[in-house]
């Protein structure tokens, strides 16, 4: 049953399975309309109060900002976490689903809204079809990984577009589509970090960055001074102009340079 036609998302209700299924027909223009589309989606799960919900990304392109994820968790997802309607499975996932899209790094935004480490997080499923979302919101669907070589990651390079950019051509199973994501978007995320911030960390001395590989290691400043042959005093010395020079607030902060060492 169709319970919702607006400019860009279309929203029916299965009653009998107690599913409400998200389909974006078309690309919101901003985020504006974005997030009007998501109050509606809001209003009507509240109202409804589903124990599932599928979201079919197929059409969407529209790449979430960072300011509309955080919106999003505050407005959207953890309101209806928090209303309780949507179930957790036993294999502690919550009967949310995701169908993938076409553009894999639209859908990588998409996935960055559910980090899954707060108590009040959605913990959804991805998928590579409609039909495996709903096999796994019915419980008809196997995770279980098979031995065979047919199940390996394989990766081919298949030659060059119009614009001289490379075309790479990734084959999986479709229960490992999860994980190869996540992947992909760790790896971009590292990659837009390493473009963000690669004038700051140019602007260190070698013996500064000799000392951040260390602290990134684990080492203390202690250890850092007998590797390095120098006084523990001139370590500190070190470290807060790192901490300067690359805007650190707290120790994690630094560990995310990690990836200037490899």
């Amino acid at each position: 049953m169709e319970v919702y036609k607006g400019p860009h998302l279309i929203i029916k209700y299965e009653q009998k399975n107690s599913r409400l299924i998200n389909n974006w027909k078309s690309n919101p223009p901003n985020d504006l309309a974005y997030r009007q589309e998501l109050m509606v989606h809001r209003q009507i799960a509240k109202k409804i109060k589903p124990s599932q919900i599928m979201w079919l990304l197929n059409n969407l392109t529209f790449k979430v900002g960072d300011a509309t994820k955080i919106w999003i968790d505050e407005n959207i997802s953890k309101p209806i976490f928090r209303a309780g309607f949507i179930t957790r499975r036993q294999d502690k996932f919550d009967q949310v689903a995701f169908v993938v899209g076409q553009d894999v790094m639209a859908y990588i935004k998409v996935m960055g809204i559910f980090k899954g480490n707060a108590p009040d997080d959605f913990k959804p499923r991805h998928f590579a079809t409609e039909i495996e979302a709903r096999n796994w919101l019915t419980k008809k669907f196997n995770t279980k990984r098979s031995k065979s070589e047919d199940q390996e990651l394989k990766i081919t390079f298949k030659g060059l577009d119009a614009q001289g950019r490379a075309i790479m051509e990734f084959k999986e199973p479709a229960t490992e589509i999860t994980g190869t994501l996540k992947m992909f978007k760790s790896i971009i995320e590292e990659n837009e970090f390493m473009k963000n911030n690669i004038d700051s960390y140019s602007s260190l001395s070698p013996r500064e960055k000799e000392t951040l590989k260390f602290i990134v290691e684990g080492y203390t400043n202690k250890q850092i001074s007998e590797k390095m042959y120098i006084s523990p005093n001139t370590i500190r010395t070190h470290r807060n102009r790192i901490w300067k020079k690359l805007d650190i607030k707290q120790y994690r902060d630094c560990l995310r340079f990690e990836c200037f060492f490899d």
